[in-house]
């Protein structure tokens, strides 16, 4: 158990345990946990309360890997968002029922002012990328209310933390293959029409925006590192142009990033 675990578990404010030691996971009726920065509230399909498989148990983990994203965000961004996110975590199957209407591809998570999750009865990789995935969308918006970033910089950044958290910091010779081939194929699509928002995609073309966009990030960050990402997306949300955020932070048009990245693969 990790130092913040304990501190989680001591310094958590909680509901009520219920009387019985079973959980009522699925059914409507949902739990709720906060740590510092988060308010958690989950419904997933956890047969006990306690014990080291319990909700309980799960919640904890949770806010933990939440709060591990705030500090990395803050870190390398410097967001910290003012008001507690709230974290809503659902059973796999009631989060396909609620919201598979939304998106045109299998989605994990989305954000709409509060983080919405497809969970799982354990703490697993997708999870985990998920919750950071879906915190950096959070933070951006948080730090800039009401502005729509560019789909691929939203994306893009999220992917880079979602990837960050699981140790990985560089595309895989597999994404490259993939790029490259849609590359050839005139499969990759613009930035401009990245930067209008992914939510109308179909899968296909989802697969290759959302790596796409990662990789434009990662470009990025092999050009200036992170303190050039931090300056990028400060620019960005303080002056809401994207055409002055990168020419201040990289010396860049879009033309060029395009360019650039096309280059790489």
């Amino acid at each position: 158990m990790s130092t913040r675990t304990v501190a989680l578990l001591t310094a958590l404010c909680l509901i009520p345990a219920p009387s019985s030691e079973r959980d009522r996971g699925a059914d409507g009726v949902w739990s709720q946990r906060k740590s510092s920065h988060f308010v958690l509230l989950q419904d997933v399909d956890i047969p006990r309360y306690s014990g080291p498989r319990g909700s309980r148990r799960f919640e904890v983990e949770v806010l933990e890997v939440l709060e591990n994203a705030y500090d990395r965000v803050a870190q390398v961004l410097g967001l910290r968002p003012r008001r507690a996110v709230r974290v809503v975590v659902y059973d796999a199957d009631d989060f396909a029922s609620r919201f598979e209407g939304l998106f045109r591809f299998r989605a994990a998570g989305f954000f709409d002012g509060a983080i919405h999750v497809r969970g799982n009865v354990t703490i697993d990789q997708r999870l985990v990328r998920t919750l950071h995935h879906e915190y950096v969308h959070a933070a951006l918006a948080a730090e800039s209310p009401g502005f729509r970033l560019p789909g691929w910089v939203n994306e893009g950044v999220a992917e880079w933390f979602e990837n960050l958290a699981v140790g990985k910091r560089h595309l895989s010779q597999g994404e490259r293959r993939f790029l490259s081939d849609a590359k050839r194929r005139q499969a990759l699509l613009p930035l401009a029409r990245l930067g209008q928002g992914f939510s109308g995609l179909e899968a296909g073309e989802a697969a290759v925006a959302y790596l796409q966009s990662y990789a434009t990030i990662q470009y990025l960050v092999r050009r200036r590192g992170e303190r050039g990402l931090e300056r990028f997306t400060e620019q960005l949300l303080r002056t809401r142009s994207l055409v002055r955020a990168l020419d201040r932070a990289y010396r860049l048009d879009l033309a060029g990033l395009e360019a650039g990245v096309l280059a790489g693969l």
